[in-house]
């Protein structure tokens, strides 16, 4: 696969060199001098899937009965708002013709507890039960409650870097004409090569009440990595509505469209401790051994695409700076969503239980709100009076 990777995004890297020439040749280099750089810091939401917890409630026997209750590690996770920091250097590359570097990073945290209580009452046992992220057939690997009231309860930390960087070749495709006083509104069309990634860290802690079991920790490393290449249109907007306001407050606003096709390789590092009575390193009669451990790595490979929407508003408040408010909603139609072990010896519920941990798919949206600083670097006399 990483072959494959490596072609993807080599092939990705050649659209946007191959785009720039052309300009180049007319210009004869990159003018450095009159490059423009911005800068900005906000909002960051990303709808990732809740994640499943370990802890089950599990009906009747524990080894051979169905699941009738799940829990979440982290529940509701979209509904989180996080920060972003983000920023630009644009250059012309010859007349109409802009190259440009992109990247952003933005940081989501998020904790949740959960509390699963032993229900012995109306002649069924309900008892909370955890299990191991990979079932090994010669041992007992599922402490639980044994009495009515008994608890488990888990403390779950989830804290996701979501980051990108891209380089982008653009293109206007309708420059002003000399002699025209109503100018068409500006379009612009760009490719992009593009690496995008989530990496989501999650701690666990998960505590017995019964007095001679010690505690369970749970960490997990699940990371994303998207690399392809992208196409954009967009240009110039006047909000119909509020079109007088705008030019009487010197605003200028822009859209673009984005799409672009990506592989997506996604890696899972998991590690369980268990230091519960009849841990996971129990015999078949439940013996308790302390510390033991149970890890797991997996990976998987998708296509995936990504695409949105960027609206920016800008205010030029100097001869050489603009203040804007960005805002990028993103598509993402694949993402991990992991799924874990629901076995144990001895077999027999295989048909109503998970049988191994594995990566499933789902599907993101992002949003990303921020306040941005333009600097036009170049000769001073490039630059006019700011807008009053």
């Amino acid at each position: 696969m990483k072959s494959s990777r490596r072609v993807i995004a080599g092939f990705a890297l050649a659209s946007v060199l191959f785009a720039a020439p052309a300009g180049a040749q007319e210009s004869g280099s990159m003018a450095v001098g009159n490059a423009t750089v911005s800068v900005g810091a906000g909002t960051a939401l990303l709808t990732l899937p809740d994640v499943p917890s370990i802890v089950v409630v599990s009906r009747g026997l524990v080894n051979t009965s169905d699941v009738t209750e799940k829990f979440k590690f982290s529940d509701d996770f979209g509904e989180e708002i996080g920060w972003n920091f983000n920023g630009s250097i644009e250059a012309p590359m010859g007349a109409n013709r802009t190259v440009s570097l992109n990247g952003f990073w933005a940081r989501i945290e998020d904790e949740d507890s959960a509390r699963c209580v032993d229900d012995r009452t109306g002649g069924t046992t309900n008892a909370c039960v955890t299990f191991a992220l990979v079932d090994d057939p010669n041992l007992f690997q599922t402490p639980f409650t044994t009495a009515n009231g008994l608890a488990i309860t888990s403390n779950a930390k989830r804290e996701v870097d979501q980051w990108g960087v891209s380089l982008e070749a653009k293109r206007e495709l309708n420059p002003g004409v000399m002699g025209v006083t109503q100018a068409p509104p500006r379009r612009t069309l760009a490719f992009g090569a593009d690496i995008r990634g989530i990496d989501q860290d999650l701690d666990v802690f998960i505590a017995h009440d019964r007095t001679s079991a010690g505690p369970m920790t749970y960490k997990e490393d699940l990371d994303t990595r998207y690399y392809g290449a992208y196409a954009a249109w967009g240009g110039d907007v006047n909000p119909f509505l509020l079109a007088g306001l705008w030019q009487r407050w010197g605003l200028q606003s822009s859209f673009q469209l984005r799409g672009g096709v990506y592989y997506a390789d996604t890696d899972y590092d998991g590690v369980l401790i268990d230091q519960s009575f009849g841990g996971l390193g129990g015999g078949a009669g439940g013996a308790a051994t302390p510390n033991s451990t149970s890890a797991l790595s997996l990976s998987n490979d998708e296509i995936a695409f990504i695409g949105g929407l960027v609206m920016e508003t800008r205010k030029r408040i100097g001869q050489r700076t603009t203040l804007s408010l960005k805002s990028e909603y993103e598509y993402y139609s694949y993402v991990p969503e992991m799924s874990y072990n629901q076995f144990d010896l001895p077999a027999g519920f295989g048909d109503v239980r998970q049988v191994g941990t594995r990566i499933g798919d789902d599907d993101a949206f992002s949003a990303r709100t921020s306040l941005r600083l333009t600097i036009k670097l170049g000769p001073r006399e490039l630059f006019q009076e700011p807008l009053k």
